[in-house]
């Protein structure tokens, strides 16, 4: 009978030691969670933010790249101007150029 009641109070720790490793284990798991969500917002932000200072360095980009075109234009426009014959003799270059390379 002794042996009995050792085996059902050993049987009743065990119980109890695996109810408290379940609770230390959801306790983890909770926490875990919590600090991955939390990590993965701090990515995001930081994603966030990198991606609007990139974005803001591509419009600067592409305002600088218009302005550079525009004032080429402008440039290869007065030289049309000031020198008509030259510029049409190079056009024609130009194209027969490209018209024989098209060719091949």
């Amino acid at each position: 009978m002794n042996a009995a009641k050792n085996t059902d109070n050993d049987f009743n720790a065990l119980r109890d030691d695996l109810a408290a490793l379940k609770g230390d284990m959801a306790s983890l798991i909770s926490h875990m969670s919590d600090r991955a969500a939390s990590g993965a917002q701090s990515a995001a932000n930081g994603a966030q933010s990198a991606l609007g200072m990139m974005d803001e360095r591509a419009r600067d980009a592409l305002r600088s790249a218009t302005a550079e075109g525009d004032r080429a234009v402008k440039a290869m426009g007065q030289k049309v101007e000031e020198q008509p014959v030259t510029a049409l003799l190079i056009a024609l270059g130009i194209g027969y150029i490209g018209g024989r390379l098209l060719a091949r």
